[in-house]
């Protein structure tokens, strides 16, 4: 089936705005067409939140189904804050795999291969969860062993860094059966307490729903919610010692538990590990630099060693703006 393009054409009525947004995403998808396009012209000066919020939210259910949303904008104080914002890269048309990517090896048992590389997409998005917030840069006055203490101080950091938003690019590779490799770039938002959100530029039609798998339990505001959360002691992590916290979900999930390195040197998430029990496990390392006066996370490496699946995933952060104005419609999860 060929795919379904839809154009919209936008005024100033937010209401209206949001309405025919809503109605064009759900036209769309009735098709059940491949790859649905909605390409919408903003004719007004201004981007409100609404029509930020509208317009994310339609982006998720067509990526669900391999479909992308392109924005044009006909006046420069919606373009600026479009570039202001970094969703002008988010709302770009669709555009080719990254040129260094393979094309995809046949995939005889196209099952099996489908589910890996889903697999492959869940593993980029607990990457990148585990490092959504910044780091500090201060030393403990004295040794911190109880849970609830540690966690203040990880949640607390930088308490001058109120925002954010950056880059990201992430690289995964599967070493086991379908062997793919795929290139990711995307934007991030934290504003707090507890606001954190990725946007990638283009999401591949196998890891349809890829970004709803972002949720707060890589907040560690939410963690106490979430998890029974032990100290297990003093554990090695590169040339140092970090406290090691065991962390069991309230509601059982497909995770037996979560261990978590804390280095008490600047409240730094260090490492992740999550064990199933289904057998096998992911690990994720971050590192952290400064940039400008903040500490903030550069890179991350995912080691996954999970039933048929094995694979390894490396991203970065740059082009960071700190302080900077958010509109809370970029955060979803609020609307």
């Amino acid at each position: 089936m060929d795919t379904t393009i839809l154009t919209l054409r936008l005024g100033s009525d937010i209401d209206e705005a949001r309405a025919a947004i809503g109605t064009a995403v759900d036209s769309l998808l009735a098709e059940h067409r491949p790859e649905p396009r909605l390409i919408v012209t903003l004719s007004a000066s201004t981007l409100p939140a609404g029509v930020i919020s509208a317009l994310i939210a339609g982006l998720r259910k067509l990526r669900e189904h391999g479909g992308s949303i392109e924005l044009h904008t006909e006046q420069e104080g919606a373009r600026l804050a479009l570039e202001t914002t970094g969703l002008d890269r988010v709302f770009a048309a669709p555009h080719e795999p990254h040129a260094e990517a393979p094309p995809d090896p046949p995939r005889p048992r196209r099952a099996r291969g489908f589910h890996g590389v889903r697999a492959a997409a869940t593993v980029i998005a607990a990457l990148i969860v585990a490092g959504s917030t910044p780091a500090a840069a201060e030393a403990p006055e004295t040794a911190v062993t109880e849970p609830a203490a540690i966690m203040s101080r990880v949640i607390d950091r930088e308490s001058g860094l109120t925002t954010y938003r950056s880059r990201v690019h992430v690289d995964v590779r599967m070493t086991s059966f379908p062997f793919v490799r795929e290139h990711l770039d995307g934007s991030t938002y934290f504003k707090r307490p507890d606001n954190y959100e990725v946007i990638f530029d283009r999401v591949p039609g196998f890891a349809k729903g890829f970004e709803k798998l972002y949720s707060d339990v890589g907040d560690p505001a939410n963690w106490e919610k979430k998890f029974v959360i032990n100290y297990a002691g003093e554990r090695q992590f590169e040339n140092r010692k970090d406290l090691e916290l065991r962390m069991v979900q309230r509601v059982r999930g497909m995770i037996d538990h979560e261990v978590v390195l804390v280095d008490p040197n600047g409240w730094t998430i260090d490492r992740v590990e999550f064990h199933y029990y289904t057998g096998g496990t992911i690990a994720m390392t971050q590192h952290f630099s400064k940039v400008g006066s903040n500490t903030m996370i550069v890179s991350q490496d995912a080691d996954i060693d999970i039933p048929h699946i094995r694979a390894m995933a490396h991203g970065t952060y740059d082009e960071y703006h700190t302080n900077v104005a958010i509109d809370d419609a970029v955060f979803t999860k609020n609307h």
